[in-house]
């Protein structure tokens, strides 16, 4: 019974949802108008307005943490840790720092979504060296006109038992090179809401947790691997104590 109770519900989230992208969808195309610093903001605004109404009507909350770590006016590179779908959810509406995100090319193909995420992402495509040098050259040219931008530095979902998956360099050495602070943020007890391995969902409480930003003024481009090791370790010490998933596995 609690399953097909899942099941029905889970249907009721993802066709709720795929409705809510028509209104979102003509909010994104409105702010093509709009200088592109500006659409930036616009997006976050659609984003949690949008995302608030859904979240009533199908009985998300939303614990958002840390917000007295992130500074009025500073530009960051955000980096998030990646679990399942129910990310897109916690990040549009809870990061609280409006950025540009990046995603891989093919979300973008997702009927409905896809042209979401064309209008408020940067797309790139994993297996191409000329898409990936495109990207880091628009994220630069963002980051340098005062432009966060949003990166999952584990560049995949983290089905494991483990809180995070390696992390590969792009992010660090985009902090490094435009020289604005990394930001990272932990999203925590997702597996809740949206187990490994099922479409299946339930109601619950997406956490969002700002940690404090880790500057990078005293550091060079040789000095990326010791800024992501750094992040790392201040994400995975959070999800070991905050994520009741790992934190059951080591008591």
């Amino acid at each position: 019974m609690l399953r097909i109770a899942k099941f029905l519900y889970s249907i009721w989230v993802a066709v709720s949802f795929l409705l809510l992208t028509i209104p979102m969808l003509l909010g994104y195309l409105s702010l093509k108008m709009v200088p592109y610093k500006k659409q930036i903001n616009g997006v976050y605004v659609v984003n949690r307005t949008f995302l608030f109404l859904w979240s009533v009507i199908t009985g998300y909350r939303y614990k958002i943490r840390g917000l007295e770590h992130i500074a009025d006016g500073q530009t960051y590179v955000v980096v998030i840790n990646h679990v399942n779908a129910a990310d897109m959810i916690a990040v549009a509406y809870g990061q609280r720092v409006p950025a540009k995100p990046l995603v891989k090319r093919e979300l973008t193909l997702i009927p409905g979504l896809g042209q979401l995420f064309s209008l408020m992402c940067l797309p790139v495509d994993r297996s191409s060296t000329e898409s990936r040098q495109a990207s880091k050259k628009r994220m630069l040219s963002d980051l340098k006109q005062g432009i966060s931008v949003l990166i999952f530095p584990e560049g995949t979902r983290n089905r494991g038992q483990h809180p995070l998956l390696p992390f590969y360099d792009g992010a660090f050495e985009l902090a490094i090179e435009a020289q604005v602070p990394v930001l990272p943020v932990v999203l925590t007890n997702i597996r809740e809401i949206n187990e490994v391995d099922t479409l299946l969902v339930q109601p619950g409480v997406l956490e969002i947790t700002h940690l404090p930003p880790i500057p990078v003024d005293a550091y060079t481009t040789a000095d990326i691997a010791v800024l992501k090791e750094q992040t790392y370790h201040v994400m995975e010490e959070y999800l070991l104590k905050n994520d009741r998933f790992f934190a059951a596995q080591n008591r």
